[in-house]
């Protein structure tokens, strides 16, 4: 097969992918820009056609300026995991110095309203804070 790349053009740093069966699921960084986190479908990695964004909700994403000018802020490095059903998206809002997570059962959407804890019949995926953060199962 030959392919051009990049195989995603434009501005998409940080690509986590994750396959479930034959497809792939593709987040980016969004960095300080609203809707967050666009997310794009593939068969064959090459082909890429976005479906939309995870955080497309203020209440999602909080970007009110909280570090000093001219620092980055936003969404860095989020990464795409799936798990019994559903799909998880996890990352850092550096504006907030905060780690979250949101998931759905359909990669398009509609995506957690507001990020949170997941408990699930005695099992927690939970966020683990230190100077690096860590998903905890």
């Amino acid at each position: 097969m030959k392919f051009n790349n990049p195989v995603i053009p434009g501005f998409h740093p940080d690509p986590s992918v994750c396959r479930v069966g034959e497809d792939y699921y593709l987040v980016t960084s969004s960095f300080e820009y609203f809707p967050g986190v666009p997310i794009f479908h593939s068969k064959d990695l090459v082909n890429w056609r976005q479906l939309g964004h995870v955080l497309t909700r203020e209440s999602q994403l909080p970007l009110a300026r909280q570090l000093p000018p001219g620092w980055s802020q936003g969404i860095y490095a989020p990464t795409l995991r799936y798990h019994r059903g559903r799909y998880y998206m996890i990352t850092t809002n550096i504006s907030l110095q905060e780690t979250f997570f949101v998931w759905t059962e359909q990669p398009a959407g509609p995506w957690s309203r507001i990020p949170s804890i997941l408990r699930d019949g005695g099992e927690s995926i939970r966020p683990c804070y230190s100077m690096r953060t860590v998903l905890c199962m």
